[in-house]
């Protein structure tokens, strides 16, 4: 249960997005924007940079939580309408999916 206090954050942000997709207010989709945009910026980084790599295989997260976090919030996203916002969400998703997927290539190899 340790990988709950590690994945804090992630669970905020999806009640963020929850809360977004029951009011549509703009200043929580503003704050999601900027959170997502910042998310997007350590995705792309961590192809680059070794640190964030080393330090992102620590977490005792579950991929299938992230990966459930990430299609609900697709999905709350299309259903409230933003459809931008569910398409970078989309990215995000894609993004954390790509190092699992070349991790698991090179165990089998």
């Amino acid at each position: 249960m340790k990988w709950i206090k590690d994945s804090i954050l992630d669970i905020i942000i999806f009640l963020v997005i929850i809360g977004y997709s029951i009011t549509s207010n703009e200043i929580i989709e503003i704050s999601l924007w900027v959170y997502t945009i910042l998310l997007l910026v350590g995705k792309v980084s961590y192809f680059f940079v070794g640190f964030l790599q080393s330090k992102a295989q620590k977490t005792n997260v579950p991929k299938w939580f992230y990966h459930s976090i990430y299609i609900s919030s697709i999905i709350l996203l299309i259903l409230s309408k933003n459809y931008y916002l569910s398409i970078a969400w989309s990215i995000v998703w894609i993004l954390s999916f790509v190092p699992s997927f070349i991790e698991n290539n090179k165990a089998v190899k």
